[in-house]
């Protein structure tokens, strides 16, 4: 079984991005793009006390890019603060609706638990404020249950809603027509006790709904992630990828973690997606870095982070394995790769065979070896490029990557299938040799497809080695068919 490591993409700073992006202190971030092709982001900014550093905190700072990557400060959401609750300004949510930049916002009274917690909304013109606050829309005193924060506006079928709440049910309501009040009667709820941070979103024939579990705020010692519910219904049920409502989790951490910490991040959750030029999904979200400061001024120092979303079967993997990266390929990165995605036989140089799955197999850890051509679907591989001149191999038969087992970096290690989970051990360079033939390496061990001992025999093994420029090192990627992946990543 392939080793879900962290994954480090090729180092280059010419094509790479390394997180975090922003710091020390960014958390709950949410994400926009104006018309001009600016992304806009806003983020909590406070101090749980008694707002003693009031003339320091900044009321929801904004941020800006151009390319997702490099961001910079520009101001505060807010003039004032608003005045309906004193206390804490956390978890914004930003979106244009309807002529306007609209913000919903979390206000925590001061000092903790002395008032009520709930939900307001402010509207500006422009995505750098200022903001015009119109006061809370929900609060506790409201409905029956609590942790009336970290709302989430998405407008379905011309109807607006809020997502909202934090480790009291996951709720949704109906929003009226000018999004400063809610329609009676329209509560329902949609994920458990687990959760907070809630973003939702269409995808295909799915809505998702990612949202946060465990804490937040313990620094380093910190157990915040990410999991994922899908539903073909946008009032749900959500459910995991294994089938479990997400209405079923009650504590922390119970369910399946699509984004969790390593070894340098700890704590990685509460975000929002964004879409690229070239139709990449990424996720913003904040996370601690243990190489830097664990806490600034007594506030935890949750910085700014972005990974790709890659899809797998109709779910996401967030940063190449689940967790954050250290580096990866940038966004809206224009660069090609020299193979044209599509449907190859791959036919080694030396003995004239095609690189296979033995027996046609279809489970996971299927050996792969050369044989004779003989037509079969197992016997051809889709090729696709995915940045930093990096490619998958996925057979056609079995929908499965060529994968080095354990992400061996052993010389001779036998070559697999394994279901695409996006590590480096499945990330492959096809190096042109300049005599129309390539050389297939692997990106986490360096080493290169190579059929053993030079064999010409059917069913002899496929392993990995260091590239000698041998024959038995190069083959021919010889072009089959164009064939579309579908919304979910698989090929066919």
């Amino acid at each position: 079984m392939s080793t879900r490591s962290s994954v480090t993409a090729t180092t280059d700073d010419s094509t790479h991005y390394h997180n975090e992006l922003y710091g020390p202190h960014f958390p709950d971030p949410t994400i926009h793009r104006d018309g001009n092709g600016t992304w806009w982001a806003y983020g909590t900014n406070m101090n749980r006390n008694d707002g003693g550093n009031d003339p320091q905190e900044r009321l929801i700072p904004i941020l800006k890019s151009d390319n997702l990557h490099e961001w910079r400060y520009v101001t505060e959401a807010f003039d004032t603060r608003p005045g309906w609750t004193y206390g804490s300004i956390w978890a914004p949510d930003i979106h244009y609706y309807n002529g306007e930049w609209v913000m919903f916002y979390s206000l925590s009274p001061r000092p903790w638990e002395s008032g009520e917690f709930g939900i307001g909304l402010a509207t500006s013109d422009t995505p750098d404020g200022p903001f015009t606050d119109h006061g809370q829309i929900i609060g506790d005193n409201d409905h029956a249950g609590g942790g009336t924060i970290d709302g989430y506006f998405v407008e379905h079928e011309g109807t607006p809603y809020l997502f909202w709440g934090s480790f009291q049910g996951i709720y949704v309501m109906e929003l009226t027509s000018d999004l400063q009040d809610w329609q009676a009667g329209t509560i329902q709820q949609v994920a458990g006790d687990a959760y907070e941070g809630t973003t939702v979103f269409k995808r295909g024939d799915y809505w998702y709904m990612f949202v946060s579990t465990g804490t937040c705020c313990d620094g380093y010692s910190s157990t915040y992630e990410v999991e994922v519910g899908r539903s073909t219904d946008f009032f749900g049920p959500y459910t995991d990828p294994s089938g479990t409502d997400l209405m079923n989790y009650n504590s922390h951490n119970a369910g399946i973690a699509q984004l969790t910490a390593n070894g340098r991040f700890p704590a990685p959750a509460h975000g929002d997606i964004t879409t690229d030029d070239n139709g990449t999904d990424w996720f913003v979200y904040h996370a601690y870095d243990r190489d830097d400061q664990e806490f600034v001024d007594g506030v935890p120092a949750r910085q700014l982070f972005i990974d790709r979303v890659e899809w797998t079967d109709g779910w996401p993997i967030i940063g190449g394995d689940k967790t954050p990266s250290l580096q990866s390929v940038r966004p809206n990165t224009t660069d090609s790769g020299d193979i044209a995605d599509g449907i190859y036989e791959i036919e080694n140089v030396n003995s004239g065979k095609l690189l296979e799955v033995a027996d046609a197999g279809t489970a996971d850890g299927d050996n792969v070896r050369q044989w004779s051509s003989n037509g079969c679907s197992c016997q051809r591989w889709w090729i696709e490029y995915i940045g930093g001149d990096e490619y998958r191999i996925i057979n056609q038969n079995s929908n499965r990557a060529l994968d080095v087992p354990d992400g061996s970096t052993t010389d001779g290690e036998s070559l697999q299938q394994f279901a695409w989970w996006t590590g480096g051990s499945q990330k492959w360079e096809i190096i042109d040799n300049g005599d129309g033939t390539h050389r297939i390496r692997n990106i986490n061990s360096g080493d290169v497809v190579d059929v053993n001992e030079s064999s010409t025999a059917d069913g002899d093994d496929v392993i990995q080695w260091p590239w000698t420029a041998d024959t038995n090192q190069r083959w021919t990627l010889n072009f089959v068919e164009t064939v579309q992946p579908t919304d979910d990543g698989r090929p066919w």
